[in-house]
């Protein structure tokens, strides 16, 4: 390798007991990223015109120059640029440095439009892979995700569907969360799947005044939650179509009664 005309080091620490190699934490970081991560990687990549294919003892397409327990070298070949990247763990940290050395003058421009992507991919990567989320958590983060840039948009405009609005806790404007549930006399009764993670659960615990939407009519009235009920047994006098969402999707059940005004 050149004299590199870029270097860039992420450092962090080692989880306590983790045990993978070099290659290992590489592998993770690349490999086991998401679909759009992958993609994203392998476009930029093509963009900076590093050949980089897939073959076996490769690492997601990178030679490995090098690997020890300790350190991997990873280099992809290109006319315009020499890029490095080096693992290195030992007990406490994991160190990730590349390099990248400029062979024509366009690649200094390429690779200055790259290096704000990098320098936030690596360590976003890095610290996963140290801390991964637990299934629940990939769960809960793919559901809400939907129902925020989909889901409750569209449903909130049914004059039909129910809505619970609470007030936001840093805001302190109206929220409105299409829900599923049941009135029964005075009150109503709906259960959140994933309980005190849910933001209009959050907004409860700050203030429990809330209305409902019911059959296009909005009721006054207060919310509170019961850790102590049998939130699954409580589905089974709810709703059958929303019951059976709640509990395929629902990781920490929580029923809430609004007790009407």
């Amino acid at each position: 390798m050149p004299e590199p005309d870029f270097t860039s080091t992420v450092d962090i620490a080692r989880p306590d007991g983790d045990e993978r190699t070099a290659e290992q934490w590489a592998r993770a970081v690349w490999e086991d990223a998401p679909a759009p991560v992958r993609a994203f990687l392998r476009a930029g990549w093509a963009y900076l015109g590093l050949r980089v294919r897939r073959a076996p003892g490769r690492v997601f397409g990178w030679t490995v120059v090098e690997s020890t327990p300790e350190t991997v070298v990873l280099e992809a070949p290109s006319s315009l640029m020499a890029a490095r990247n080096v693992v290195h763990v030992d007990g406490a940290r994991v160190r990730w440095t590349t390099t990248v050395s400029y062979r024509r003058p366009v690649a200094r421009l390429l690779w200055a439009v790259a290096t704000p992507f990098h320098e936030r991919l690596i360590p976003s990567r890095l610290r996963h892979v140290a801390a991964p989320a637990s299934r629940d958590d990939r769960k809960h983060r793919a559901v809400t995700a939907f129902q925020r840039r989909i889901g409750n948009p569209l449903l909130r405009r049914l004059p039909t569907q129910t809505l619970l609005e609470t007030t936001g806790r840093s805001s302190g404007l109206p929220r409105r969360t299409p829900i599923g549930g049941r009135r029964t006399g005075r009150q109503f009764w709906l259960v959140s799947e994933f309980g005190e993670r849910s933001h209009y659960v959050r907004n409860i615990q700050a203030d429990p005044r809330v209305r409902v939407r019911l059959h296009g009519v909005w009721y006054t009235g207060t919310a509170r939650l019961l850790p102590d009920d049998d939130a699954r047994a409580r589905l089974k006098a709810l709703p059958r179509l929303n019951s059976t969402a709640v509990q395929a999707f629902g990781t920490d059940l929580l029923t809430i009664r609004v007790d009407l005004g």
